[in-house]
């Protein structure tokens, strides 16, 4: 009894190790080690909880037809993760995959996905559990640090230099350092401090009063999705909202301060013939903006009892 016992186990053990061979050749026939998956093969590799490795599987829609660049950010921070992986000395059997819409629109219809995408993590012995995507997790760094942190092991992503990034920022960088000692020649120190005080209380201001703090304290998605893939840019409630509307409530405030210092500073300096024209301008554009704020604080509020030109 105990011999066939011992039989069956290793026949069981046999083919688990069969199971990941099989999910990492599915890996291998990619570049950077994410298999591609099927429907049956994901309910015959990834599914079982008899399994002795894990998968992390992001649920995906990765056709130009759905129009997801969520989808595609999300993609590109999972293939350096994976690709870092496969470089480092692995202390745990842990595969990446992808299942798309195309290969499992039935799976994402039966568990009632309407929302992608998603990064799904399936322990072996346990039930799978979700990786929340967040600013933080979506990026390649912090989904590294997420899962290492998951799975007890040190996960560093292997992530392409983004020479762009550093042209631009050595561009700004001489370009901001050109503008100072412009500025430090034609202007005195006093009204330097002076006017670099009132610039940055200014863009505190700004800032504080569009919501950038509770994003860095809920780090929540850069911007919501329809069903169809479309961007959302606000979400439909005064209890939540995505990283992308502080910048846009920051820059229509900063737009109606702008209109009002140009009304009371320079609007009495522009000659009399041009005057009446450039001051309808100015408050034209300061009623669009003020209206497109009413209507965003109503968006999100329909009690919001404040209306102005826009609906």
């Amino acid at each position: 009894m105990t011999m066939r016992l011992l039989v069956v186990l290793a026949l069981a053990a046999l083919c688990l190790g069969q199971a990941f061979d099989q999910l990492q050749r599915l890996a291998q026939r990619d570049a950077d080690g994410v298999a591609q998956l099927t429907l049956p093969q994901f309910m015959e590799h990834v599914v079982p909880e008899a399994k002795t490795y894990a998968v992390v599987v992001q649920l995906t829609a990765l056709d130009p037809e759905y129009k997801c660049d969520t989808c595609r950010a999300v993609d590109r921070s999972v293939r350096a993760v994976a690709r870092g992986w496969r470089r480092q000395t692995r202390a745990r059997q842990i595969a990446f995959g992808t299942l798309d819409v195309a290969h499992g629109e039935e799976l994402f219809r039966s568990m009632g996905i309407d929302k992608i995408p998603r990064l799904m993590i399936f322990p072996p012995g346990a039930s799978p559990r979700e990786l929340k995507l967040s600013a933080r997790t979506s990026s390649a760094a912090g989904m590294a640090a997420r899962l290492g942190e998951l799975f007890g092991v040190e996960m560093q992503p292997d992530e392409p230099a983004d020479y762009a990034k550093y042209a631009g920022g050595a561009a700004a960088t001489l370009g901001a350092a050109y503008l100072g000692w412009v500025v430090v020649r034609r202007l005195s120190l006093r009204m330097l401090v002076r006017n670099a005080w009132a610039a940055g209380s200014i863009v505190f201001v700004l800032l504080m009063t569009s919501g950038l703090m509770w994003n860095r304290i809920n780090a929540p998605p850069f911007m919501g999705q329809t069903r169809s893939g479309d961007a959302v840019l606000f979400a439909p409630t005064n209890s939540q909202q995505f990283g992308v509307e502080p910048q846009i409530v920051a820059s229509a405030y900063a737009a109606c301060a702008l209109c009002v210092v140009l009304l009371v500073r320079h609007v009495p300096r522009v000659p009399g013939d041009q005057r009446p024209l450039v001051t309808v301008a100015v408050l034209a554009a300061l009623v669009l903006v003020y209206s497109y704020l009413n209507s965003v604080f109503r968006q999100k509020m329909p009690a919001y009892p404040l209306r102005l030109l826009l609906p």
